[in-house]
């Protein structure tokens, strides 16, 4: 009787104890990088202003899912937190010596797949009264903006991110801006995994 005891007591801790913990945590370091292809038009036409003075209107959005890029194609499992690293900037490194950006405002909005309409998460003007953009200064940094996004994005990121943005300039712009995202992902790989 005791014997069996014994075996049956070994029997239920011998699984416990050949059981390592694995480690299933993943830390993914990518950039996330989204084109905004960006149109103009004049935005007043005066017929004694000077031409050198012409303000065109801008606009441009972009449009992506986390859950669906190409930056999570080496992270395995779940995602379980996104953490925003520093350097997020939102650029228009074509700019030329004489083009100039005047004011410049950002938009972001979600949405779920279903959802027809976004929900706006934050709007900002990039510009301080004064300041612009030109061939010197071509970027804007975004690590103080980008707080509600990574929320959202922590929260689902199969959410559909809406960036849009828009200004003034003093030249006609057809390019793409360029938001770049530096992020690390921690993911969460379920697998049993048993050692002896």
């Amino acid at each position: 009787m005791k014997l069996k005891k014994l075996l049956l007591i070994g029997v239920v801790l011998l699984p416990m104890l050949a059981c390592d913990e694995p480690d299933t945590s993943y830390l993914t370091e990518t950039n996330l990088v989204i084109d905004i292809p960006i149109t103009a038009h004049l935005s007043t036409f005066n017929e004694n202003a000077n031409p050198a003075i012409e303000n065109y209107d801008f606009n441009g959005i972009g449009i992506f899912c986390l859950g669906y890029s190409n930056e999570l194609k080496g992270c395995p499992g779940d995602i379980m937190q996104i953490i925003p690293g520093t350097g997020s900037t939102l650029s228009f490194e074509w700019l030329k010596s004489s083009e100039t950006i005047k004011k410049l405002q950002l938009n972001i909005s979600y949405k779920t797949q279903g959802e027809s309409l976004y929900a706006k998460i934050k709007t900002v003007d990039l510009l301080q009264a004064g300041s612009s953009l030109h061939n010197t200064n071509k970027s804007v940094s975004l690590d103080d903006i980008l707080a509600p996004l990574i929320s959202r994005l922590n929260e689902n990121p199969r959410y559909y991110i809406s960036i849009q943005v828009n200004g003034t300039a003093n030249f006609n712009i057809n390019k793409n801006a360029e938001v770049s995202i530096p992020m690390l992902i921690e993911t969460e790989y379920h697998a049993p995994r048993f050692t002896l």
